[in-house]
């Protein structure tokens, strides 16, 4: 079937053109000249009771017209059994046509009770255009069967066809009443109401729909609440909730338990709750500005928040180098910064004491419980003055002699016997070991495509008398010196001795 509109080719069972939207009435096989086949028929009985009623004379004056012989005298006559007396004739045709009046008329009547006849006669006029012939028909079938669906739908399509949306409404939403999956109606009537502008109706007219597939139809209209990713309640450890809207739009929302508004603050990313109670209240706009109803779920997050982690030293100015030591609450770990930014799960754990830079420094200390909870800030500054007497490549130069020397470098470069890479030394931190101070050097091996990993070796250089050592770290996080000796193994290898300076 093609569209009277467009031409466009319409696929079976479709509805409606889906090039230009004209809606296509399907109705059933019908043959509007039903009534005057029945006309016709009544007719052709009556001319056959007339001519089968023809009076003798008439009949004897046939025949002789036709060559038969008139009948000859002392013959008896034909059966006059049937045989009207002239003038009566006339009486017998007008009560014939009486009867066959009465038995149209009748019929005619009769089928004025017929609802599947007037929705025929009223869905072939709709499909021709005839709107008004097609509106009486149609509501005399929907008045003869009023729970039909189809009649109904077809009145609507009427109604819509006048331009009469009022009336088209109301005959939709009661065909939905009746059907509440029926398709056809949903679609007329979002028709009606797109003109209308009332997308605020298309909305709750989803909502109310029970049909899955239908609502999925219109995804677009819908403004459903917003929905929570988990339910209200107690909880024992940080939450991050989640709201989830049906379609395309903006959630707006309030914690406080304050009704939302278009001024309040737009959901973009998982509400974080740490400690304590959270009101939610949220709403969903969509894209043709249709508002959802305010839903809203109550959290009570009960976790303790730590204590803040107490470090040491407290801030001020050193001369020598001192470890920063730090004691967590129980059960938490600590996190720090040192760029000021503020910590948190994602910063540098605290495992061990810290060695304090050299010149100015922040740290930002912070514990976090098992639950995710954050306790408040322990900041610290340091300004560490080392007065050195080598600085920091003065030093290294003089461990890359003592290296060189103990035949574990070949040259000053770092380069080694037998392999193509090289050491290099990177500083790290000062130190203090027995009262002596140091800077602390960590040991790579570049490869020769400049690939670097570290060897798990570490130096100090006492940057006061340019005394260089091996070190091992404790498990403390304090370090043992041991001496550079030269080692006779041919792959470099020292041996050392311990040597507590």
């Amino acid at each position: 079937m093609k569209c009277p509109d467009c031409g466009a080719q319409i696929q079976e069972g479709k509805l409606y053109c889906e090039k230009c939207g004209r809606e296509i009435q399907m109705v059933p096989e019908f043959e509007p000249e039903i009534e005057n086949s029945i006309h016709t028929t009544l007719s052709n009985v009556a001319t056959e009771i007339t001519a089968s009623g023809e009076s003798a004379e008439e009949k004897q004056s046939h025949q002789t017209e036709n060559g038969q012989g008139a009948q000859k005298e002392g013959e008896e006559p034909e059966s006059a059994e049937f045989f009207w007396p002239p003038g009566k004739k006339q009486i017998r045709l007008i009560l014939l046509f009486v009867l066959i009046g009465l038995v149209s008329g009748g019929i005619y009547i009769a089928l004025q009770f017929v609802p599947g006849y007037q929705y025929a006669l009223g869905a072939s006029a709709l499909q021709e255009g005839r709107y008004h012939q097609a509106l009486s028909r149609l509501k005399r079938a929907g008045r003869l069967s009023p729970n039909n669906v189809s009649y109904l739908n077809a009145l609507a399509s009427c109604y819509y066809g006048l331009e009469e949306y009022a009336a088209a409404e109301e005959v939709c939403r009661e065909v939905i009443g009746l059907e509440g999956s029926n398709e056809e109606a949903y679609r007329r009537l979002i028709l009606i109401l797109e003109k209308e502008e009332d997308y605020q109706g298309i909305s709750e007219l989803l909502q109310a729909c029970q049909d899955r597939e239908i609502r999925n139809l219109y995804t677009d209209y819908l403004a459903a609440p917003p929905e929570f990713d988990m339910p209200g309640g107690t909880y024992y450890k940080k939450l991050s909730v989640k709201l989830i809207s049906n379609a395309a739009g903006t959630i707006y929302y309030t914690l406080d338990g304050s009704e939302p508004d278009e001024n309040s603050e737009v959901y973009t990313t998982p509400i974080p709750m740490e400690a304590g109670a959270y009101t939610v209240r949220a709403f969903f706009v969509n894209s043709y500005g249709i508002r959802s109803d305010v839903t809203e779920q109550t959290y009570y997050v009960d976790v303790s928040v730590p204590d803040a982690p107490v470090v040491l030293p407290v801030s001020g100015s050193y001369d020598v180098p001192v470890r920063i030591t730090v004691e967590a609450p129980p059960d938490c770990r600590v996190f720090y910064t040192t760029d000021t930014s503020e910590p948190g799960p994602d910063s540098t754990p605290y495992e061990a004491p810290v060695w304090m830079p050299a010149g100015y420094s922040e740290f930002r200390f912070v514990a976090v419980s098992p639950g995710g909870v954050k306790s408040g800030e322990t900041q610290v500054s340091y300004t560490l003055n080392l007065h050195p007497v080598l600085g920091t490549e003065a030093a290294l130069n003089r461990l890359l002699l003592t290296l060189r020397a103990a035949g574990l470098l070949k040259d000053l470069q770092g380069n080694l016997e037998g392999k193509k890479g090289r050491n290099i030394y990177t500083y790290k931190y000062a130190l203090t070991v027995n009262d002596n101070r140091y800077y602390l050097y960590r040991e790579y091996y570049e490869e020769s495509d400049g690939v670097s990993n570290a060897t798990g070796n570490d130096f100090v250089v006492n940057y006061i008398s340019g005394e260089c050592y091996q070190a091992v770290e404790l498990e403390d996080g304090g370090y043992r010196l041991l001496e550079i000796r030269e080692a006779p193994q041919e792959d470099g290898a020292s041996e050392t001795e311990e040597n507590e300076p």
